[in-house]
């Protein structure tokens, strides 16, 4: 669908640009440029923040897009793009979910705001499923992210937007401590990072759209000697189509992203279908949900392809806290 683009509002550029204090990440002598807030959202979270939301406004309409990284693909309910009555069109793209369902249509937006952005005249395509969680219109994804710097801050429940024009490295403004500088892979639209499961090397996808982290049973069952149905690996549950295929789950000691652990996290393993076994560090792969990223401050600087992680604070964002007062 080609590069999407967002426009400031322009009444509301000056206040936000100048809630960070500039003073913080002063340029350095190469005279590259201090790191500047675009945007802010106050997301909103289901009851076990498996779950956020971004508060949206569809041609003046509000609702709320599920945060997905996982998907390359901004997309919208079919239901929503009905009651809205949103035009209607082919896309080249075909898009389908886990379950099945197949759409290969898009709608076209006049105006779509979110926070302090704009985007006019979008082409947004129509999700494959039927329904989202919590009443969700539609799935916000990663292709409205890359041309910034993307601020996951779950301790504050605020997702930000930087402008990648900034000093490299120089992007932590939070003083939640230690920090971990990690590079990533953004192939397939995806974030992707190499992480350490009790002393195992993964190669992860970080998947806000998950509410639980995954990976296949059989990564498991062989990396660390498990079996299934024992104490250690319990039985999670069945596919309600075919029973054959089993779900089990498994609490770890600690699942590292570089100096950053979480410690005990669970992790829901999956049948193997259509999938090979893993022979080595590469082929073994997991998917991180929210049950482990709610847990963390993660900043994602797509210029540099690097993730800044620490653990999430608590409350306000100083990147508010510290916003100017305006004379009444």
């Amino acid at each position: 669908m080609g590069k999407i683009a967002f426009r400031l509002l322009p009444l509301l550029v000056g206040a936000w640009v100048s809630a960070f204090p500039a003073s913080s990440h002063a340029a350095d002598a190469n005279d590259c440029k201090p790191l500047r807030l675009i945007n802010s959202i106050k997301m909103t979270a289901n009851s076990d923040r498996t779950r956020f939301y971004v508060p949206v406004q569809i041609n003046g309409v509000p609702k709320n897009f599920l945060l997905d990284t996982g998907g390359g693909m901004t997309q919208i309910l079919k239901s929503t793009a009905e009651e809205l009555k949103l035009e209607n069109t082919y896309s080249r793209v075909a898009v389908r979910d886990m379950y099945g369902h197949f759409n290969d249509r898009a709608v076209r937006i006049k105006t779509l705001d979110m926070g302090m952005q704009r985007g006019e005249d979008m082409k947004i395509h129509l999700a494959a499923a039927p329904e989202l969680p919590d009443g969700a219109a539609g799935l916000l994804s990663t292709d409205l992210f890359l041309q910034y710097d993307i601020d996951l801050d779950f301790g504050a429940d605020r997702l930000n937007y930087f402008s990648q024009d900034h000093c490299e490295g120089r992007v932590a403004y939070w003083p939640e401590r230690p920090l971990a500088i990690i590079p990533i892979d953004l192939s397939g639209g995806h974030l992707n990072v190499d992480v350490t499961l009790d002393g195992q090397i993964f190669h992860a996808v970080l998947d806000t759209g998950a509410p639980t982290t995954s990976t296949r049973v059989a990564d498991i069952i062989g990396a660390f000697k498990l079996e299934r149905g024992s104490p250690e690996l319990p039985l999670a549950g069945t596919d309600a189509d075919r029973p054959d295929l089993k779900f089990y789950t498994h609490t770890f000691e600690r699942l590292s992203f570089g100096d950053i652990t979480v410690l005990h996290p669970q992790v829901f393993l999956r049948p193997e279908i259509g999938a090979r076994p893993g022979t080595g560090p590469n082929d073994r792969n997991i998917l991180i949900g929210l049950n482990v990223l709610r847990r963390l401050h993660i900043y994602i600087a797509y210029g540099e392809k690097k993730l800044y992680v620490s653990p999430a604070g608590t409350g306000e964002s100083v990147l508010i806290k510290d916003m100017p007062s305006t004379p009444p």
